[in-house]
């Protein structure tokens, strides 16, 4: 039976990218609609899904699909089986070593594994992970001024031609029986391996404000790369004092008519983004601010900010009105652990304990990048530390 598919996306987004590459992958035709340089289909989708955000798939007219939830999509086109379901035929792949994550460092580790002609597979629901996500990456040695997405594409498909093997899914569980795991997948997948790596990276991280969770996609947002062509000449706010933040600002100023920075702290920021956003015309610092409440209608219209700290501490907190059309979110990330919590060591802050040869308290269990205790969450240092976790994984399955 054939279906009336249409994807409404951005060239930028990582989301919309693994949505039309899962299509393709399933030979199933769709149309797609770059929402950034059609203002009138960016209406459409934010009339049709209440959403200002992508990617959004809408099948046969009436079934409508935010963000990449591939198994919904899936269900709504008559519960088509994905092509690569069927696994052999026990339903079970077995290997030396499944690494979990596809960002730098698991991708990194991949090459290496690949290099080596080991027995292994990549697990990851986005191909390239966060990085993909920064419009320009300025601090990886020997290659400055890459995008993110360009980056990770050149570490995957150098990967690839070693013979790696990235399979676009996520681990939805994990456990261990006696020197085997297993490890299962949103699709029905299931693995089994002697060794795992796990390169999970983090997630952004929300401020807790009230009323933020219900405009999450209709004005709050994570990801200026993912959405933030729909706010062309319009007024957004960006919540944070770092690194993050200001790469958010920057990209935004070339877009919005006014941003506005929120930094409850002293700006963080490295000083050449810093000098960066200072030389910016069209940019309204609130230093010093949180912001309290997210409020409007069917999309966010304002927030309220408090004054952090000083005699407003004492006094009680007096609250600020700003009229915004937009407000994104760079007050830092979380680690993705969920899945191993009770197999694995974690600190107190949810990140995987390894030692400096990254390995955990399990044995055959490695971890590696920014879901781990070490300190450095830098790109440089997930790809190394990618290719240390590696080289014990395969020390550990050759002992």
């Amino acid at each position: 039976m054939s279906h009336d598919v249409v994807v409404y996306s951005l060239p930028g987004c990582p989301h919309c990218k693994t949505m039309k590459a899962f299509l393709d992958k399933n030979h199933i035709e769709y149309f797609n609609f770059d929402v950034g340089a059609d203002e009138e289909a960016a209406a459409e989708m934010i009339k049709i899904s209440g959403q200002r955000g992508v990617p959004v798939t809408v099948i046969d007219g009436d079934k409508i699909v935010v963000g990449d939830d591939t198994k919904k999509v899936m269900e709504y086109l008559d519960g088509q089986v994905p092509a690569t379901t069927v696994i052999g035929d026990t339903g079970i792949e077995n290997h030396d070593l499944v690494i979990i994550g596809a960002g730098a460092s698991g991708l990194s580790a991949a090459m290496y594994g690949a290099r080596k002609n080991m027995d292994m597979v990549v697990i990851g629901g986005t191909i390239g992970g966060m990085v993909t996500q920064s419009l320009v990456v300025e601090n990886y040695p020997g290659i400055p001024d890459v995008s993110g997405e360009d980056l990770m594409k050149k570490i995957h498909d150098h990967s690839i031609k070693f013979g790696g093997k990235v399979v676009e899914d996520v681990v939805t569980g994990i456990s261990k029986t006696g020197d085997i795991f297993t490890i299962e997948t949103l699709e029905g997948k299931v693995f089994t391996s002697k060794a795992v790596i796990a390169a999970t990276g983090r997630s952004p991280r929300l401020s807790g404000a009230k009323g933020e969770a219900d405009y999450l996609g209709k004005g709050v947002a994570v990801c200026t790369t993912c959405d933030g062509p729909l706010y062309k000449n319009k007024v957004v706010g960006i919540l944070g004092g770092g690194n993050t933040a200001f790469d958010m600002a920057l990209e935004m100023s070339d877009i919005a008519s006014t941003v506005h920075l929120i930094s409850r702290s002293k700006l963080k920021a490295d000083e050449v983004l810093i000098d960066r956003l200072k030389a910016k015309k069209n940019i309204v610092y609130h230093i010093g601010y949180t912001v309290s409440e997210c409020s409007g209608g069917d999309f966010i219209e304002c927030v309220l900010m408090q004054k952090v700290g000083g005699l407003s501490k004492i006094l009680g907190k007096k609250e600020e009105k700003l009229t915004l059309d937009g407000l994104f979110l760079g007050i830092g990330l979380n680690p993705n652990t969920s899945i191993f919590e009770g197999l694995i060591a974690m600190n107190p802050y949810k990140e995987i304990i390894v030692d400096i040869d990254c390995k955990t308290n399990v044995p055959g269990f490695f971890a590696a990048g920014d879901a781990t205790s070490i300190k450095a969450k830098q790109l440089a240092s997930s790809v190394g530390e990618g290719v240390k976790a590696l080289l014990s994984a395969y020390d550990y399955l050759k002992n």
